[in-house]
């Protein structure tokens, strides 16, 4: 039955097996259901979650086969060989893929509570601010993750980025808006959005005093969608360049100060302008049904890699701002001179009420004068230890199962198993990463010598 011209849905022939997608943020699923001439396909993916999505932002991947039940693991009831293949790559790495982060997540159970609680009070509309701490490879990227993942399925705006001292620094906030903007995600009435849908559905809402969303969505209104000049807008208020459609002085594309809109500030002094956006972007997610904004950091010591004393204070200006703003600081919703402010168009770092999470993975630097200020201005901490060896056990035998499933022909005993784990232990010293990485590197090892193309020693 095809969808008709009023949108009813089609589904799929109960003679085939339903298609295998996959998405770059929820990983792989199975196609239940299609509707729009199938530009739309609700898809069920390995976390349980349910969406529709356009069929241009998943990629097929094959019709379903056959699905390959995984014995002896509680976490991945149903695993295909193509699922076990891309798990597998991404351990070669030492990561776990975005949509598998809460199945392979060992050990690390009070460090959930800590979350789950934080995400809890961000649903009451309560925002906070968390450190989470450790050394390399001991798990801050993967566990940033799992927040993501969480708080998306808990119905908040989220959104992730890296620090880099090159290319996505606080010194330069601009950077730092244009990746969070990038990288932000919802999901409404069982549909994954972004930043423009974010701000599409908040035209009808009341930010006439807002300096930049307030101007930014009464344009937004008047904007004809199909013409050219509304590509060009979008482009402008997320951070990006231009220049391509305005390399004429009397370009009709052109964004000017006529739009009667503040520009993005490229400039370190910035710091005020866009705390008072991100401030405002939670609010209107509150405003709009959703649970707040969860605005989460990797990398953040790398802040201290800037040897400018200049770039370096100002770095920590905005970090500042940022945790201040979360904490809904009433002292940053006036001007406040102990704060940068620019001085094109100073305003406030907080917006009305934010309801804003933040959190920021880092290496301890107890030397640096970055992560001191930072250290000392969040109270809540997580702090990552190496893991157990339960932990460790549970993980490695999980990895052998999905392993074993990428490779339906190759077997590795229960003496040979331990061996392997043994010396992972061993050599994985560098924390979770380098083990993961040792330990399949060791099962390729395996394979490759269960084939006799490499004699054993």
């Amino acid at each position: 039955m095809k969808s008709s011209s009023n949108g009813a849905p089609h589904r799929p022939n109960n003679g085939h097996r339903a298609p295998i997608v996959s998405h770059p943020v929820f990983g792989e699923g199975k196609v239940l259901d299609t509707r729009w001439q199938r530009t739309e396909l609700l898809v069920k993916f390995q976390t349980g979650l349910r969406l529709w999505l356009p069929a241009k932002r998943v990629r097929m991947m094959r019709e379903f086969d056959e699905e390959l039940l995984v014995s002896g693991n509680v976490k991945f009831k149903a695993l295909d060989r193509v699922q076990a293949c891309r798990m597998i790559e991404a351990f070669r790495l030492g990561i776990v893929p975005h949509q598998d982060v809460e199945a392979f997540t060992f050990g690390r159970e009070k460090e959930v509570g800590v979350i789950q609680s934080a995400l809890k009070r961000l649903e009451h509309g309560k925002g906070d601010v968390y450190l989470v701490e450790g050394e390399y490879g001991t798990g801050k990227t993967h566990l940033l993750e799992y927040i993501h993942h969480r708080a998306l399925q808990m119905g908040m705006v989220t959104t992730i980025c890296q620090f880099d001292p090159r290319e996505v620094s606080p010194h330069r906030p601009k950077r730092v808006y244009r990746e969070l903007v990038h990288n932000l995600r919802f999901i409404r009435d069982g549909r994954e959005y972004g930043f423009r849908d974010l701000l599409r559905q908040a035209t009808d809402l009341d930010l006439s005093d807002h300096v930049f969303l307030g101007p930014v969505l009464a344009k937004l209104q008047k904007l004809d969608a199909a013409h050219i000049e509304s590509e060009v807008f979008w482009q402008w208020i997320e951070g990006e360049s231009t220049k391509e459609y305005a390399t004429e002085i009397r370009s009709p594309y052109r964004v000017r100060g006529g739009q009667k809109i503040p520009a993005l500030y490229d400039f370190s002094t910035a710091a005020d302008f866009y705390c008072n956006i991100f401030s405002g972007i939670s609010y209107i997610a509150r405003q709009l049904g959703l649970k707040g904004l969860a605005l989460l950091i990797d990398e953040a010591e790398t802040v201290t890699h800037l040897w400018d004393i200049i770039y370096l204070t100002r770095s920590v200006n905005f970090m500042e701002g940022l945790v201040r703003t979360a904490q809904n600081d009433p002292d940053l919703k006036r001007m406040n001179s102990g704060m940068i402010h620019n001085r094109v168009k100073p305003v406030p770092y907080i917006y009305r009420d934010p309801s804003l999470l933040l959190v920021f993975a880092t290496t301890p630097s107890p030397y640096d004068y970055a992560y001191i200020k930072l250290a000392n201005r969040v109270h809540r901490k997580i702090e990552l230890l190496p893991l157990e060896n339960e932990a460790l056990i549970d993980a490695f035998a999980t990895l052998v199962t999905i392993y074993e499933c990428a490779y339906p022909c190759f077997d590795i005993s229960e003496s040979e198993q331990k061996k392997l784990f043994r010396a992972a232990l061993r050599c994985g010293t560098e924390g979770v990463r380098s083990f993961i990485k040792f330990c399949v590197e060791g099962l390729d090892v395996a394979r490759i010598r269960s084939k006799r193309i490499l004699a054993a020693k």
